[in-house]
């Protein structure tokens, strides 16, 4: 009797513990996705500045697509620089998705054992596959994107969550000729002589995973590259330091006036784009 009512209890412990990580979960992405930028309306950015579609562009769902439809939008919108997530399944691929939690389980339709595991791992391709894009929108492979690129203007900014030089390569093996279309982001200085090995003409220097100092700053500088890109609050001081490249700065959905020549965005639109979009 001892037995029985020590593994009823603990079956009741386990439950409910279960119950509370699940909760708490729900809770957590819940409040994330009442941050979300959503896109009602596009604003049009300052005339002088240049625009990079922040994860393909933003929708009216939201950000973080890094959907077909999101090209199709800002490509409209009159952009022509197009920055697409890239992360890795559990066996290997290379998929165009943010993360595998928050913008998998808001973007794709997940049944319940896949949505608990999207908390803990990545999923593997098949599993990947097998999810449906929410929204009706579609979604990019590296296949598929080749594709659009074919049929649109523009160039994809790259922005690989891991094994960056790797995920690079395996690009620069499939795209042939539409290498030059792609603009790779490196993560550090390191970077930046493997990503010219590849055949890569213009590297974007991106800082986010850096703790910036004078002297890092003008290390970067020193580099050929097409731009360097700074969190906003940290414009200002590479704008004071920075001088043989542009400077690029992130995210952006506000008509502002930044001593930055690009801004990275969801909302924002050329200013010659007046169409009423």
């Amino acid at each position: 009797m001892a037995l029985v009512v020590t593994s009823s209890s603990l079956f009741r412990l386990t439950l409910t513990v279960g119950l509370t990580v699940v909760i708490s979960i729900a809770a957590v992405n819940l409040r994330a996705n009442n941050q979300r930028n959503h896109c009602e309306t596009y604003l049009e950015a300052p005339a002088e500045v240049g625009l990079v579609a922040h994860a393909g562009g933003g929708l009216p769902e939201g950000d973080y697509s890094n959907s077909k439809e999101a090209l199709d939008q800002s490509a409209a919108n009159g952009l022509r620089l197009f920055e697409l997530d890239f992360n890795w399944t559990a066996d290997g691929e290379l998929a165009i998705v943010h993360d595998w939690n928050r913008e998998y389980r808001y973007w794709y339709h997940l049944g319940w054992t896949d949505w608990l595991a999207s908390h803990f791992v990545a999923p593997s391709s098949a599993r990947f596959h097998a999810s449906t894009p929410k929204y009706g929108l579609t979604r990019l492979s590296l296949e598929t994107l080749i594709e659009w690129l074919r049929a649109n203007p523009g160039r994809i900014i790259t922005d690989i969550k891991g094994s960056n030089i790797e995920g690079l390569a395996l690009i620069a093996s499939l795209v042939g000729p539409l290498q030059n279309r792609f603009v790779p982001q490196i993560y550090s200085a390191a970077e930046y002589q493997a990503v010219r090995q590849l055949g890569y003409e213009d590297i974007i220097l991106t800082t986010y995973r850096l703790s910036l100092s004078p002297e890092s700053l003008r290390e970067i500088d020193e580099l050929d590259l097409f731009a360097v890109t700074v969190p906003e609050n940290q414009v200002a001081d590479a704008a004071d330091i920075i001088s043989k490249n542009r400077i690029f700065t992130h995210t952006i959905n506000l008509p502002v006036k930044l001593t930055a020549a690009g801004y990275y965005t969801d909302c924002l639109i050329p200013a010659e784009t007046r169409n009423g979009v």
